[in-house]
């Protein structure tokens, strides 16, 4: 397939336009003018690109595009430098999209947890741009706190990280919002009632907020609450357009 192709099928799957990101959304890197092969991963690293030559793919798809960040010089000397050169040897491009990849309704981080879970989606939360990012999911019946955990842990290959319960003790309405969120998400939840709130990472203020406002909230690590939309991306490519696609996990604990 044509590089401009998948570009254009990327942009219009994932909408990247409507969000305000702090990176660069869409082609980072131009090292082919096809893709013939991809590999998606959560984050761009040397480990990956390596995995990307080995499966002899010419293109990667992460949700972190790590040297494009804004605020991140991006002139191409030192070790990003040395990345780009790796990728351009070896005839790799590279795509990133963050919030898109958080916020897409069907293959999306939260959509997919929300899906894992069992959970039907009702709303949406955390807008940033005039899409929003966050899913807001319910359960027919009511779990208690110990089932809720219970299917966290069975849903996240490496279970739950924190755990915060100073609200409901039945658990219906659920927040999501994969990587990290602050305060200011929480609060949004708790406003549209939500029983219990599932993320990423948290800062040291979260636990604080949690017990002050009467919150139930569960981390489950930044990565790993991030690896679902790459991969169900790599399977809508594989079986769409029939390009050979694999996501490759490596994990980070964070």
């Amino acid at each position: 397939m044509d590089l401009p192709f998948m570009t254009a099928w990327l942009d219009d799957l994932l909408d990247p336009k409507s969000f305000n990101d702090f990176c660069v959304n869409g082609l980072c890197v131009e090292a082919n003018d096809k893709v013939t092969r991809i590999v998606t991963g959560v984050s761009l690293r040397d480990q990956l690109i390596d995995a990307a030559i080995e499966e002899k793919a010419d293109c990667i798809i992460v949700h972190h595009p790590n040297g494009f960040w804004k605020g991140e010089s991006q002139i191409p000397v030192g070790k990003f430098g040395e990345r780009l050169r790796k990728l351009m040897c070896n005839g790799i491009s590279v795509f990133g999209f963050h919030l898109p990849l958080d916020g897409h309704r069907d293959i999306g981080n939260n959509a997919m947890i929300a899906k894992i879970l069992g959970l039907k989606p009702v709303h949406e939360f955390m807008y940033e741009g005039t899409r929003a990012i966050g899913v807001i999911a319910e359960w027919n019946t009511p779990a208690t706190r110990e089932e809720f955990l219970d299917c966290l842990d069975t849903s996240f290959e490496h279970g739950v990280q924190n755990k915060f319960f100073y609200g409901p003790e039945q658990i219906r309405r659920v927040a999501i919002c994969s990587g990290s969120c602050g305060e200011e998400g929480i609060r949004e939840a708790v406003e549209m009632n939500c029983d219990a709130f599932i993320t990423g990472s948290i800062k040291e203020s979260v636990p604080i907020f949690c017990q002050e406002n009467g919150v139930n909230l569960v981390s489950c690590g930044h990565h790993r609450s991030e690896v679902f939309g790459v991969c169900a991306l790599a399977e809508k490519i594989q079986t769409e357009l029939g390009i050979p696609s694999k996501f490759v996990d490596l994990d980070n604990p964070i």
